[in-house]
């Protein structure tokens, strides 16, 4: 009982997935315990919600990370990434890991490095795994195998996306977003938000924290304010009026998100106006994942014991306990 209270006092959710039949939500902790959601549920407006399931991962685990990607949970964890299999049907998530890939260390590493980020590019079977000692790792699926590292940071991985034409992007404590392209060794692009006077907030240093993109444009913040990039220019087209600390954004639908240390997490309009301001409990907002079919939904998770659920993403719809609300 004892433990039960801690947790659900210091948990810290600081990652999320969604299967790939989009039916069910996964949110992973630094206790090591994975939370499975039916997202049936929101659904059902007159009906009890079903109990999360909780599947606890061996050893001293934390989840850092999670992707889906057919029917595996992939688990970024410390020094190691590995896969569960995932049974929809029976609602069970294996715990005997099926495969992993192990971390490459370095000679004079004190630390084995956080998995810190997953992205992953589903139409090629290749996951990006950005870590804590300063490397983006490719990782292919179908053997395991590590096809290259991207080496250019010269601190921790906060984020890593990727678009249609091959480019990836990766933002670091180092206060830098880089670009990069599969077919070259070294990064083809960089900017660093915190020499913009415009964005620079000395007082939350120059580190970015989260990094979304789509054809034309990118997207940051972490210490410096969040802001707009033009992906061809690569030249701030505007901040954005969120005061916190960003640990999380992304383009969702035709507006902006961002989240973070701050009690509230916003939508933004491109032209800088507020749509949306979404009430949170949060210390933190370090997690976020939506999607628009099956099942409209939205869940901001971060250091708190619940999941902050948007159904339209205007409004904040519900609340989920996670420990006290388990099988």
């Amino acid at each position: 009982m004892k433990d039960l209270k801690l947790k659900v006092m210091y948990n810290n959710v600081i990652s999320q997935a969604i299967s790939e039949s989009g039916r069910f939500l996964f949110a992973g902790n630094r206790f090591g315990d994975i939370f499975v959601q039916d997202l049936q549920d929101f659904e059902k407006t007159d009906a009890p919600r079903s109990k999360l399931r909780i599947f606890p991962q061996s050893g001293q685990t934390e989840i850092n990370s999670l992707c889906c990607h057919r029917d595996f949970l992939i688990v970024g964890a410390i020094g190691v990434i590995y896969g569960l299999s995932w049974n929809e049907e029976k609602r069970d998530l294996s715990t005997v890991r099926k495969w992993e890939v192990k971390i490459p260390l370095d000679v004079d590493a004190v630390e084995v490095p956080d998995v810190n980020f997953l992205w992953l590019r589903a139409e090629t079977d290749t996951l990006y795994a950005g870590c804590g000692n300063n490397i983006i790792y490719q990782i292919n699926l179908e053997n395991g195998s590590i096809v290259r590292d991207y080496c250019g940071h010269t601190d921790y991985i906060h984020g890593v996306t990727g678009s249609d034409k091959g480019r990836l992007f990766s933002a670091s404590e180092d206060g830098c977003v880089l670009f990069w392209s599969e077919q070259q060794k070294e990064a083809i692009g960089r900017i660093e938000p915190a020499q913009n006077a415009q964005l620079m907030r000395p007082e939350y240093g120059k580190w970015i924290g989260a990094i979304a993109t789509n054809e034309d444009w990118l997207i940051c913040g972490g210490g410096p304010k969040f802001s707009i990039w033009h992906l061809g220019t690569m030249e701030c087209m505007r901040d954005f009026a969120f005061p916190g600390k960003v640990h999380v954004c992304d383009f969702v639908e035709e507006n902006l998100f961002v989240a973070g240390e701050h009690s509230h997490a916003q939508f933004y309009a491109m032209n800088g106006d507020i749509q949306a301001n979404i009430p949170l409990e949060h210390t933190a907002a370090y997690s976020v994942v939506w999607q628009l079919e099956p099942i409209k939904f939205m869940s901001i998770a971060g250091y708190s014991n619940k999941l902050h659920i948007l159904n339209d993403f205007r409004f904040l719809d519900t609340k989920v306990e996670l420990y006290g609300n388990t099988e």
